[in-house]
C-alpha cells in the first residue's frame, strides 16, 4: 500500500519502521503536544508502532510512513487516519523527525493521506484535533482544509481544538 506525491512515498507501517517512530517520540520536542507530553519510553514506542500495525489489520486504513521519493531509504515521518477513542470519529495523526520540520512534508502528507482517506474508506469526514499551544500541527490542520469544529470533542480533554474536513462528495 502506497500514496505518492510530488515529493514522498507513503508506505503503509510495518515492523520495520520503529526506528522513526523511536526518533520521533523519544524526542522532548517532538512529544511536547502529545499525550504524554514527554519523550515516550522503548516500551511505549513499541506499543505505538504495535498499536499503529493492529489498527490496519483490523480496519483496512491506518498510519503511513512518509519517505522521500528521491531517497526512498530517508524515513521522515509518518501521518495516519485512525479510530479517535470515542469510534464515531476518524482523526488524523502524524509527527515528522525534527531535521525535515518546516518543509511542507507533513502538510503535503496530509493532504495525500486525507484524499486517499475519502477514496478509499466510507468515511466522509476526516477529524484533527491540536493542543491549543500547538501552532504547526493547527497549521497543518489549517492548510489542509480543515475547519475548527466546537460541537465535538474527540478526546475528551482539556485544552484540545477539534478540526474537521468533509469528503469533496459529502
Amino acid at each position: 500500500m502506497m500514496i505518492e506525491t510530488k515529493r514522498l512515498v507513503l508506505m503503509k507501517i510495518s515492523r520495520e519502521d520503529l526506528d522513526v517512530i523511536s526518533e520521533i517520540l523519544s524526542s522532548p520536542i517532538q512529544t511536547k503536544f502529545l499525550p504524554n507530553e514527554a519523550p515516550y519510553s522503548n516500551d511505549q514506542q513499541r506499543e505505538y508502532l504495535f498499536n499503529r500495525i493492529e489498527h490496519w489489520n483490523q480496519h483496512d486504513f491506518g498510519t503511513f510512513v512518509v519517505v522521500l521519493k528521491e531517497d526512498p531509504i530517508v524515513k521522515v515521518g509518518f501521518v495516519g487516519a485512525e479510530y479517535a477513542p470515542n469510534p464515531k470519529y476518524v482523526d488524523i495523526r502524524f509527527g515528522i523527525v525534527r531535521e525535515y520540520e518546516g518543509k511542507g512534508i507533513i502538510t503535503e502528507s496530509a493532504k495525500a493521506l486525507a484524499t486517499w482517506f475519502f477514496e478509499n474508506t466510507r468515511h466522509n469526514v476526516l477529524y484533527g484535533v491540536a493542543m491549543t499551544d500547538n501552532f504547526g500541527s493547527k497549521s497543518v490542520l489549517s492548510k489542509m482544509g480543515m475547519e475548527p469544529t466546537d460541537d465535538i470533542d474527540l478526546y475528551d480533554c482539556e485544552g484540545l481544538e477539534n478540526f474537521s474536513l468533509k469528503a469533496k462528495n459529502a
